[in-house]
């Protein structure tokens, strides 16, 4: 498994991944293709984004898309983001993944700490979950966070800092 940089293509695939999972996202509206082309030059292509953004490959096959996004460099804080090609969704390679973009966000990016938020109604809260208690994170519960088919949702917002993420990530085999 490895990150590199996205092209338009990953980009354009991802989309459809995105608009079939609105369930998961702050911004829960399908994108049409120029709008994700806009995201690619106006944000992918930006070197001054407060947003880094990978594709996730295994070999030739294009797994996952991922990042650290909202970045604050003056407080060394980011938000990790995630999504898994509906194909390999419960294949584990999201575990993967994670443990990758960790690494990029405090080994490359100098990050201290890194939050994220996952909705109620998401199917991915237990996961995120799992990734927490893996890196001996924090998290509380907060209420009314997301409006989804008539009616709000609490979410799950975690932080994982990292002394933890390095203390554990180096016990275990660095994922291919």
């Amino acid at each position: 498994m490895k990150l590199v940089i996205p092209t338009l293509e990953d980009v354009r695939a991802i989309r459809l991944w995105r608009n079939d999972c609105l369930v998961s996202l702050r911004t829960s509206y399908e994108l049409a293709e120029e709008m994700q082309d806009h995201f690619y030059k106006e944000t992918l292509c930006n070197r001054s984004s407060p947003d880094r953004y990978w594709s996730a490959y295994k070999g030739d096959k294009l797994i996952g898309f991922c990042g650290i996004t909202n970045i604050q460099r003056e407080n060394r804080i980011g938000e990790i983001s995630l999504i898994v090609n509906p194909k390999y969704r419960n294949e584990k390679f999201g575990n993967k993944i994670v443990d990758l973009i960790l690494d990029k966000a405090f080994n490359y990016l100098n990050l201290k700490t890194v939050e994220g938020e996952c909705y109620f109604c998401n199917p991915a809260k237990l996961f995120w979950e799992k990734i927490t208690k893996k890196y001996n994170g924090y998290y509380t519960i907060l209420s009314n966070r997301k409006f989804w088919e008539g009616h709000y949702h609490n979410s799950y917002y975690f932080s994982i800092d990292e002394a933890s993420f390095n203390r554990i990530y180096n016990k275990f085999e660095k994922p291919d």
